[in-house]
């Protein structure tokens, strides 16, 4: 895979995606993702599980509102971040549905998502584990992009990731 196609997902973030997806299993779970964009890539600081009273073990989709609602809330405390794409989990070994390419699409053009390059994590259960499967929607295609985990954002207004460890699929 291409250097140019990565993430840096903050270790909190890993933690809480991971985490959501098992408290909820057997049904989906997701939420939002907020960060900042560091040149052209999505740096992931924050992973906000949003639940839904929809969600079952073959579904999930964010409630009307949540998305502008959970970056106004993560603004307040950092002015600097905002919506980068969304995650889920599916509680099978199953890539990117047909309604989540669909989703990403619709994401890239909406004025207000203000993300033309959204992304999507999926947390995919193999076994009794979580693995996180990363995309970003770029022109007409969902690419498949590569993990690596940072630490926090610095206080002090830098954009710069932390060095990380790339996690293998």
């Amino acid at each position: 895979m291409s250097r140019r196609w990565r993430i840096w997902l903050s270790e909190p973030a890993h933690e809480q995606i991971l985490a959501a997806a098992h408290e909820h299993f057997p049904d989906e779970i997701g939420g939002v993702l907020i960060g900042v964009e560091n040149g052209r890539r999505p740096w992931v600081t924050q992973a906000v599980t949003v639940p839904s009273r929809r969600a079952t073990p073959v579904y999930y989709e964010i409630p009307a509102g949540a998305r502008q609602r959970v970056v106004r809330r993560s603004r307040r405390d950092d002015p600097r971040l905002g919506y980068l794409g969304d995650w889920h989990s599916h509680p099978a070994d199953i890539g990117p549905s047909d309604k989540d390419r669909e989703t990403m699409a619709e994401l890239a053009v909406a004025r207000d998502s203000g993300c033309p390059r959204p992304v999507l994590l999926l947390a995919r259960r193999r076994g009794e584990e979580y693995w996180l499967d990363p995309r970003q929607q770029v022109g007409s295609k969902l690419r498949e992009l590569q993990l690596i985990t940072a630490g926090p954002m610095a206080s002090d207004g830098s954009l710069r990731p932390p060095p990380g460890r790339r996690i293998g699929t």
